[in-house]
């Protein structure tokens, strides 16, 4: 934990303090999107084989992600939440974190292997879902184009189409160099970017909706992995991954699409904070064994 938390606070302490400005944090994260996800994401399919496992990996982030999406929306209707409200509420308990937080911690945890399955959770099941359902809850409609043009998802495709060709040591050697710098730029843009000052007007909204996203989630994921026969590495990353905190795609769709942005971004923000805790207890409990 000590290396996700590390770089989180150093960069929210040196933006406090008045060394960075949180309009850095699009710099780095347009570098990981653009460069370092894209490596990271070819790397991984094209040493991955494609099996039961990799299969697996993605029902259950499937899995978890519609059900969420029921279970939000009926608590969303229960304490009350309309309009654009409960539309907000349904994408942050929907949809996690799973590559700028969740990559870091499949890395620390498990390892380069581990890492290969958090690519296949992400790109497979959690974007290709917040790419077309994830915009209908926005807007209404789907956004195929959205999905094709997703520079992380193209990579993993292109990686999957060459895995009949033999790359060369310099090429493989470059790619690990840029993939290497995933996990501390990731972090370090995500300290950046967070911001605390909605959290005390939307705390019992955001608290309900990480219930669901971090730990509803989690259960449904642990019992319907058992269900199927999950096991092993795949399991494992499928457990953590799904325990992830409110995606920052989320907050992004409510900001565009006119939604309640101070309340997706105020989830993201407590929910990082809230998986120093969390993600401890899953390894201690649920995953280690």
């Amino acid at each position: 934990m000590l290396e996700v938390l590390f770089l989180v606070a150093l960069a929210y302490i040196l933006k406090k303090a008045g060394v960075f400005k949180q309009e850095s944090a699009k710099a780095l994260i347009d570098y990981v999107m653009y460069i370092t996800l894209p490596a990271v994401s070819f790397r991984s399919t094209y040493s991955l084989e494609i099996n039961r496992d990799v299969i697996s990996v993605v029902v259950l982030a499937w899995i978890s992600i519609l059900s969420c999406m029921l279970a939000s929306f009926l608590m969303g209707k229960a304490i009350g939440l309309k309009g654009k409200d409960i539309r907000t509420f349904t994408l942050i308990s929907s949809f996690g974190n799973t590559a700028f937080l969740g990559y870091p911690y499949v890395l620390s945890f498990f390892g380069e292997k581990g890492l290969s399955y958090a690519v296949i959770y992400d790109s497979l099941g959690s974007f290709v879902l917040v790419s077309t359902l994830g915009f209908f809850v926005s807007i209404g409609r789907v956004n195929i184009k959205e999905l094709f043009t997703f520079p992380p998802f193209l990579g993993l495709v292109l990686g999957f189409l060459l895995k009949g060709y033999d790359l060369s040591p310099e090429v493989m050697k470059v790619l690990d160099t840029v993939a290497g710098s995933l996990s501390p730029l990731v972090l370090f843009a995500l300290g950046l970017s967070l911001s605390y000052s909605g959290i005390k007007k939307h705390l019992p909204v955001s608290l309900f909706a990480l219930l669901v996203k971090m730990v509803v989630s989690v259960l449904i994921t642990y019992q319907a992995g058992h269900l199927l026969k999950v096991q092993g590495i795949a399991f494992k990353v499928s457990l953590l991954e799904s325990g992830m905190p409110s995606m920052m795609m989320a907050g992004i769709l409510s900001l565009r699409y006119g939604l309640n942005y101070e309340l997706a971004f105020a989830s993201i923000g407590l929910g990082v904070l809230l998986s120093f805790i969390t993600v401890p207890v899953f390894m201690r409990f649920l995953i280690s064994p």
